[in-house]
Order: C-alpha cells, then structure tokens, then sequence
C-alpha cells in the first residue's frame, strides 16, 4: 500500500471532470469533481451506507454531495481513499483503477460525452489528443496543471507506449482504469494495460503497453484492410499540387500572424507580424528558439529531432519571464504583470518543411477572455479571421458570466440547504421552547393558526411548591445568587418531569405543576404524588449560603377549566377553586413537607393509584384557609424506606380492602384498622424494631 504522502500527490492531479485525465489546482486544494467521483463509485457499487461509514471514520463532516465547483482541502480526498481501502479492503491500486473507470463514467454524466466522443476515431488518436483538450481546459480552469501523454505504436508486437508525465507520482493505477473504460465505452474494444517502466526508471515520466485482447486484433486487422483499400486523406497524391503557386515571406507572415520557422540549430529564421510584435527579442538573431520558449507539452527534451517525432502532437509552449513586451499595456492591465501572468502561451502544431529544412510552428495564442489578451498586450485584430480562437475569445466572455454564475448558484444552492437545516433546527428548538409553555397538542393546534378553546377537566390533581423563608435569602444574598438558586432548582426540576405531569409556570419561588391536562387520566394524582416526592430528594442535594433548601408542597385534586390566554405571549393558564384551594394548602401547610389534602388522600388510595413509596399521616389539627367556611383535614406525604414510615398497602382478595401501616410514638404494638372515610390511617410503633416482618405477614394471613 503506498504511503500517505505519495497518495495525496496521486489524488492532487485528479481536479476537473472535463478532462479525462484531470489537471492539478494547486498544492493544498482541488476542486469538488475528484471527491464526488469517488462517492459516486462507493455509493453505486457498494451502498449509501458504506459511504457514510467511510465518511464518519475519516470525520468529513459533510452531509449531502461535495460541491463540484468549490474548492476542497487535499486532507479530505486522501482521508476518503485510506478509510475506503480499510473500509472495503482492498489496496490502494485496486481503489484507484475503479476510481479511473468510474471518473470517465462520471464525465459521460455530465455532458461530456459529445467532445470525448469525436476527440478520436481510435484509441491511439484519442490518446494523442488529450493533450489539446487539457490545454484548452487549462484556460477554463485557472491553474490547472494537467499531465501530459504521448502514444505511439510499436512496431515490433503492435502494442500502443502510452508516455505519461506528471507532476504527481502515483497516478499510474487512475490512468490504467481510464484507458480501459475509454477502450471499451468509446471504442468497443477490450485492451490489457500494463506498467513497462516506472518512474524511478524513466527518471520522468511512467510507460504503460496498451496490448489488444486477441479478439479484438482480428477486428482491427479486418478495419485496416478496409482502410488500405478506400485510403486515407493523407494519402493524397501532392504531386497535383501546382508548383508555381508561390507566396512571399512577407505575406506568409501576414496572413499567419502567429508563426515562428527555426532551423536545426533552433535559430529563428521567420517569425508572424503579431508574434513578433510582442515578443521583440525574437527578432534579435543572438536569442534562439530555445531562448524565449519553454516547452509545455509534450513532455520531452526540446531539439529538432524530437520534435521531428512527435510531429503529429499538439504543441504548448510559453515565453520566459521578461520576453514578452508589457511597457506599453494600459493600467488597466497591471493586474496581470502583478500575479505573474505576463508571459504569453502559443498553442498549435509543427509542420517539417523538407524544402528548407526548418520547422514551422503554426500557433494561435492560448487566451481565455478579453482582460486576458488585452493584459498580454493583444488585440483582436491581430488574431487572423480565418483562425476561430476570435470567436472562442469572444464565446469565453459568455462562459466565463455564465460559469459564475453557475459557481454562484452551486454556492446558493449549498448555502440554501445549510439555511433550510438551519431553518429546521432553529425550528425543533422554538418547538421544544414553545411546548415547554404550552401543552405540545395545544401548540401544535396554534401552530396551525387555529383556535383553543378553554375546556372543562372534571378532574385534575395540582401542586404548588416554594421555598422556606425566601424573602429572608432574598435579603441575606446578593442577586445573583437567588438567580443561579432558582434555575438549579426548577432545572432539575424540569429534568425529571414525568410524562403525565405537565408543568404550568414558574413565578418567583413558586412552581406549579398539574397532572390530568391537557391528556386526561385516571392516575393523576399518583403522577403528581410521586412527582412531589422528587421533588423533595431533589432539594436536599441543593443549598444556599452552606444551607440545604427547603420546600413545601401543596397538592389538590378538583376540576378546573383551562385555556390559552394571550396572542402575543400566548399562557396556558387553569382557572377555577381548586387552583385556589391547591395554593392556600401550600401557603398553610407544614415547612419543607408534602401537604395534601383529603380529596387528594382519598384518590391516592384508590387501587389504581396506590403506592408502596407512598407514606401519609394526617396533620392533627384541621386546617383554615381563606374562603372555606369549614377548616380542612391535611395530610401528609413522605416516601418510605427503612428509617421512615412505612406504607404498606394490603388489599383482601375478596373485600379489596387496603390497610395503612405508619409508626405513631403514643403506641408500642402495631394495630390495624381499615381505612374509611374520616377514619385516620392505622399506624405501628416507631421504636418497633421491624423483627415485625414475620408479625405482619401473619397478621395479612389472618386478614385475608
């Protein structure tokens, strides 16, 4: 498996779709194309959900698709690829050659099909000219830095030498997928590729033999003979050609503005007028070819010979610093010679010119708009009309408006599902806020735009607590202490709020809390009992100025009618005696205890209430509040555990009576008695020593 370095250098040249073998963006970054290649080709081929497992373990955190015009950071790509090969386990190689085949199949999807179909009538030609179509892409994607390739046929075995050079190493297994789905979607035909020579053996550049399956060689043996016997354009016979059709240097240069004619030696002997205008050393017979250019593509060391070799490749080159003639460019164009890009790039091809013995190159300079031939001091006029880069220069300013615009609406769409997620969860929190003051069911009937009405429960259980003595902590503590006090208290309060117990509001120290509204139940008041004794524990594990709070709690049981009041702050409110009732058995109850009173002691005895936590004990005096005439019989409420009273329930199998256990210090042997309406719970000794187990478990089996 390669290393982590040479792989980020193998992905980096992976950046644009339109080229089949795609060019290099810069050194820490690429563009979207390579990422969602490569989820395409784990998504089709082996799920959505083993893609987001490679996408969780290598930590992208991005939810949809990449964005196939934005930029992306090269961790990213090469975390994908490792994660992918221990995901899936297979190598790097293996991951890569799908990869390549899966790119040309991506760049088929998106409307590339057309140009990679007519760029070759053969493999070999397509090979040959991906060199023209990675240079005009180069000027549609700035910088870009594709590779370049040189195919040639061998003559000895017939094989194709596929020359790859790059600036990245590693790419071999990427090209080896391509030319496969190349051969076999474009051309129908099947090819073994293989790796001849690496780069650590050419020193620059890797060497694959194309080798055509034996089923394939019969066809192409059959489309030769075919060839051979209808001939091919360049088998035309140049001797109908006039030879007394000649034409002078000077309107040569006129009519091919951009050419330059070297002999052997690489010493300039002709140049076009346009060329050699802006470039005026070339005209200075000290500076050779080799002076002013630097060759591009093909890959390959610059001399006549070589160039006589590959006579029927595109050729790129471009002018060294300081050549090209930029004294004269408006200020409009600096912005050029600012970021370096006064140097000027020729793009055509050489013709041998056995007569003379010299080599014509026929260019055409490599622009991509209007600003980028005016900043290399240019202008349309010196573009001949018969050569279409005018119409190209022309076509590329509505490209280039409409490519923006394309990147804009990918940005905006991006942006657009970021703000809808956003939109959601600000959506889910203002849900979550707005049922946490109003009944999920009633807020979802105001959310529709619809009205509440108030409605009548013939039986709720309500609770009211506060804290003891909080007008003297108010007085004994700073602000910000009685703050911090009240949220620890109604936040764990909040946390363990039950289900069937819904919370009304806080106002001050008071919480208020009802069970049996706004879903009606027949154990409301067990809710709110249990609720209560929550409560309670919660409180004693928090303290202010080193003392641990207190609570009391009042709980009733009644009917109430209940409604939203409000538009623009919209409360959930109860209205009705028993909420009176409810806060004046907090107001009068005992300190730090859990008050009730007998409507709500009667329900909690009732079966399907009933609690074995549950411990009650009636207050001895009854109870005056404000607007009863008659005073009231309390109770109270503790839970019970070993050093606590103990609430037993027992009920008779045939009479389903329930008996009350609870120590009472005026005893010393435990008695029982059946509850019954204004009768107080029967209680047993607090000094009894609970050897009593065995005592009571008789005393049921006598009962029952």
């Amino acid at each position: 498996m390669q290393s982590n370095a040479n792989l980020k250098l193998s992905i980096d040249a992976y950046n644009v779709p339109d080229a089949m073998m795609a060019g290099y963006y810069d050194s820490e970054s690429k563009y979207g194309f390579i990422n969602y290649a490569l989820e395409l080709l784990v998504v089709r081929k082996y799920g959505q959900e083993t893609w987001n497992e490679i996408k969780k373990k290598a930590e992208v955190d991005i939810e949809k698709h990449f964005l196939l015009r934005m930029i992306y950071d090269d961790q990213v790509t090469f975390d994908l690829v490792n994660v992918a090969c221990d995901v899936l386990g297979l190598s790097q190689n293996e991951i890569l050659e799908q990869f390549g085949a899966m790119f040309f199949k991506f760049c088929q999807e998106s409307n590339y099909d057309k140009i990679l179909q007519v760029l070759g009538g053969s493999l070999k030609d397509f090979l040959c000219n991906l060199d023209a179509l990675h240079d005009h892409l180069g000027t549609i994607y700035p910088g870009m830095r594709a590779p370049s390739f040189r195919c040639v046929e061998r003559s000895s075995d017939g094989a194709l030498v596929l020359y790859y050079y790059s600036y990245r190493i590693g790419l071999e297994h990427i090209v080896i997928g391509i030319v496969k789905a190349v051969a076999k979607k474009l051309h129908n035909c099947q090819v073994d590729v293989v790796i001849e020579k690496t780069r650590n053996e050419t020193g620059d550049h890797v060497e694959f033999a194309i080798h055509m399956k034996p089923t394939e060689i019969s066809k192409l043996d059959k489309r030769k003979s075919i060839m051979s016997l209808i001939g091919t354009p360049n088998d035309l016979d140049a001797a109908a050609m006039s030879e007394d059709m000649l034409i002078g240097s000077s309107t040569f240069c006129k009519a091919f503005p951009f050419h330059i004619m070297f002999d052997r030696d690489l010493n300039i002997q002709q140049a076009g007028t346009s060329v050699a205008r802006v470039i005026p050393h070339m005209l200075n017979q000290q500076f050779k070819f080799s002076h002013l250019f630097d060759l591009v593509r093909p890959q390959m060391e610059f001399n006549f010979d070589s160039v006589l070799s590959h006579i029927n490749t595109v050729f790129v080159l471009k002018t060294h610093d300081g050549f090209l003639d930029v004294s004269q460019l408006k200020s409009s164009s600096e912005i050029f010679r600012a970021n370096n890009q006064s140097v000027l790039r020729l793009k055509g091809q050489m013709l041998y010119i056995k007569e003379s013995d010299v080599m014509l190159f026929l260019c055409s300079p490599s622009v991509g708009n209007l600003d980028d031939l005016q900043g290399r001091g240019l202008y349309l006029s010196d573009i001949p009309i018969h050569d279409a880069t005018r119409d190209l220069i022309l076509l590329s300013e509505q490209f280039k408006a409409e490519y923006e615009l394309t990147q804009k609406l990918e940005v905006l769409t991006d942006e657009l599902q970021n703000t809808y997620r956003k939109l959601e969860e600000e959506k889910r929190r203002t849900d979550q806020l707005l049922y946490s003051i109003l009944p999920p069911s009633v807020a979802k009937e105001l959310r529709q735009g619809g009205t509440v009405e108030a409605k009548k429960f013939d039986a709720v259980t309500i609770l009211f607590s506060g804290i003891v003595g909080f007008q003297k902590i108010c007085q004994d503590s700073e602000p910000m202490v009685i703050v911090k006090l009240l949220n620890d208290i109604y936040t764990a309060f909040d946390d363990n709020i039950r289900n069937d117990v819904y919370k009304v509001e806080t106002v001050g120290d008071m919480y208020m809390i009802v069970g049996g509204l706004p879903k009606r139940s027949n154990t409301h008041a067990k809710s709110v009992a249990l609720m209560a004794l929550d409560m309670i524990q919660l409180t004693q594990r928090i303290k202010v100025n080193d003392q641990p709070v207190k609570i009391t709690i009042g709980i009733h049981s009644g009917e109430i009618v209940a409604g939203v009041v409000g538009k623009k702050l919209p409360r959930y409110c109860l209205f009705g005696n028993t909420v009176n009732i409810t806060s004046r058995t907090q107001t009068t109850g005992a300190e730090g205890k859990i008050n009730l009173t007998e409507v709500t002691h009667k329900l909690l005895l009732q079966p399907q209430c009933q609690d074995s936590s549950f411990c009650f004990t009636q207050r001895e005096d009854l109870v005056r509040m404000k607007g009863r005439k008659e005073p009231m019989k309390c109770y109270f409420l503790e839970r019970h555990n070993k050093n606590k009273a103990v609430h037993l329930i027992m009920r008779n199998s045939s009479a389903n009576r329930s008996f009350l256990f609870k120590p009472r210090e005026s005893e010393s042997s435990p008695q029982f008695t059946p509850p019954s309406h204004g009768t107080p719970p029967l209680t047993l000794p607090m000094e009894c020593p609970f050897k009593t187990e065995k005592l009571l478990q008789s005393v049921v089996n006598k009962l029952i």
